[in-house]
């Protein structure tokens, strides 16, 4: 089957207007993705990371893909993993999730922070052999350092926010 193209609009949430658009290719993994995001968003890389497909934030119902870390031993520090089905490894190739056109995903970047991100899969379309991953399109300036006050967490509890 020949490569394709996975194109996102990813909008941060609690910030209109903040929204980018990502294009990677189907032979690449959602951890390419987490770094096409990081990278969009000008995150830093030593926070730990979810997708949802079935785009539900921390939702229990086994659409979860990690940080391959996370993912091999859940939640050392937090223990919150004792809710619901064990995260996949991010590590998984995007032509090996059965994405369609449409389709809704949550991500999380930096579980402390909480910063989520809606992505929307907006198309597929033949690899035409460009750079991959590549930002498309950027609107809105991504907030900084900021956490997301009362934002709920894993297995629903509200996050502690520390002032």
């Amino acid at each position: 089957m020949p490569r394709q193209l996975y194109v996102f609009a990813a909008d941060l949430v609690g910030h209109p207007g903040v929204r980018r658009t990502i294009a990677v290719r189907s032979d690449q993994t959602l951890v390419v993705l987490h770094h096409a995001l990081q990278a969009a968003f000008e995150w830093d890389d030593d926070h730990l990371y979810s997708f949802w497909l079935k785009g539900g934030f921390w939702a229990r119902d086994g659409s979860e893909y990690s940080h391959p870390m996370h993912a091999a031993q859940p939640d050392p520090f937090l223990g919150l993993r004792n809710c619901g089905p064990a995260a996949k490894s991010a590590a998984t190739r995007l032509d090996r999730l059965k994405l369609r056109n449409g389709q809704r995903i949550a991500y999380v970047f930096d579980f402390g922070d909480e910063w989520r991100v809606a992505l929307t899969l907006r198309r597929i379309t033949a690899d035409e052999s460009g750079p991959s991953p590549r930002l498309i399109d950027s609107s809105g300036e991504a907030p900084g350092g900021q956490v997301v006050p009362g934002a709920p967490s894993a297995c629903g509890r509200a996050n502690a926010v520390a002032s």
